[in-house]
């Protein structure tokens, strides 16, 4: 969602949001929205930039989570914890504070390739607090909420101690995190996207400008390949052989304000059933120049 990947750099951002269209075209506006944030001012008629490119079915980006959680049983009402998906495959290590003392508890974690609009999980694990053990069983989903920020759902059965006899009742769990991709190994597709110039250029702006033009490719190279880093970690379990295409093919500037005109197209395949899901379409993007970048104000599609 608010997010496989580049596909719609140029609009995943944008269709960030977890929209009716299937995970291809979600991730189509979501990379987007990436590129417009990364601004554009320029005013050419002409296309100011154009990119093709194509990542094939590499291994996906891993993402590491922290976040703090509310659930049932009791011994997870509030919990902190900290989780890490690699592709088809993850683990989470959740703490928290009981009147038995603290709990500390693990699970294990399968991502099929459904490909369905968010990530979801089986999850199997266990903990203890005080002299008393449980585990669980669980079916859990993500729902990106932004680019680091998801709400994490799970819910289930647990396995806990009651007395002189144990029993079976719900789990359940509710959660905000914060994520961030991490790159386990080299690859060439990360190569490829850590091409892009940094928005900010190199020196550090000591004396305020007028808006510059010159920055609008590197800008936008930067912010899309972040974009695509992190919906390529969220969906790689679900989505692969990005390809992806945009260009930037209009730019009006009134002052300090650029509105910028994104055209893109691009389509992933599914994992599960061999599929490719397409999108494209047009982005605008309202830029507002700070006196050394550009920054975002708005972006429609």
């Amino acid at each position: 969602m608010e997010q496989l990947v580049r596909v719609g750099e140029s609009r995943k951002r944008r269709g960030f949001g977890l929209g009716r269209k299937l995970m291809a075209s979600v991730l189509l506006a979501f990379a987007f929205a990436a590129t417009a944030q990364g601004g554009t001012p320029s005013d050419a008629e002409a296309p100011l930039l154009t990119v093709e490119n194509e990542l094939g079915g590499e291994g996906a980006p891993a993402l590491f989570a922290v976040g703090i959680s509310a659930g049932f049983p009791s011994y997870q009402t509030v919990a902190l914890a900290v989780s890490l998906q690699a592709q088809f495959v993850g683990a989470q290590l959740k703490g928290s504070w009981t009147p038995a003392g603290a709990y500390v508890g693990a699970q294990l974690r399968a991502y099929p390739p459904i490909p369905v609009p968010i990530p979801l999980y089986i999850g199997v694990g266990g903990g203890i607090y005080g002299s008393n053990a449980s585990y669980h069983f669980a079916l859990g989903t993500h729902v990106p909420l932004g680019k680091d920020l998801r709400l994490d759902l799970e819910g289930g059965v647990a396995n806990v101690p009651q007395l002189d006899q144990r029993a079976w009742v719900p789990h359940l769990a509710v959660g905000i995190s914060y994520v961030f991709p991490v790159e386990l190994a080299p690859s060439e597709a990360s190569a490829r996207l850590d091409r892009g110039s940094a928005p900010g250029g190199g020196a550090a702006c000591t004396t305020p400008d007028g808006p510059d033009r010159a920055q609008i490719p590197a800008v936008i190279e930067a912010t899309v390949n972040d974009w695509i880093l992190s919906a390529r970690a969220t969906y790689g379990s679900v989505y692969t052989d990005l390809r992806y295409s945009y260009s930037i093919t209009r730019v009006q500037l009134s002052g300090n304000v650029a509105n910028v005109t994104v055209n893109y197209s691009g389509s992933v395949r599914e994992i599960l059933t061999g599929t490719r899901q397409s999108a494209s379409g047009d982005a605008r993007v309202r830029l507002v120049w700070t006196g050394c970048g550009w920054g975002v104000g708005s972006v429609r599609y």
